[in-house]
């Protein structure tokens, strides 16, 4: 794995957030797993065969999959008390290069289906 800077700004109805933090980057043919560290969880986004994943775990942990064009599911919690809703992905778009990640997902969350955007880029720090 190699050290790299991760960017993710997510917005959506009336709010919006922005992370930048440093993180690992690990990159396969069409393939590529980041993994980071957030307010003290352990977080990764992996990508591969137009597929993406973002888990988190921690104090509440998440585990949501993005398929452009099709329905999935958001999971909060683990094997002793879990919970979730659906997720419709509009897009989901990945460039994945030796040096670097970039990527842009369109969502809309649960049944209110609020529109969520994440875009993500993870640059490696030494080529």
């Amino acid at each position: 794995m190699t050290d790299c800077r991760l960017t993710i700004n997510s917005q959506g109805n009336g709010w919006k957030n922005d992370v930048v933090c440093p993180a690992r980057l690990e990159v396969g043919e069409g393939t590529a797993r980041i993994v980071y560290q957030l307010e003290g969880d352990d977080c990764s986004f992996s990508f591969s065969n137009g597929r993406a994943e973002q888990v988190r775990k921690g104090g509440v942990n998440v585990r949501i999959s993005f398929v452009q064009g099709s329905k999935t599911v958001c999971v909060l919690g683990d094997e002793n008390l879990r919970g979730g809703y659906g997720v419709f992905t509009q897009k989901l778009s990945c460039v994945v290069k030796p040096h670097g990640v970039t990527a842009v997902i369109e969502y809309l969350s649960g049944d209110d289906r609020e529109k969520i955007t994440v875009k993500l880029r993870a640059i490696a720090l030494h080529i």
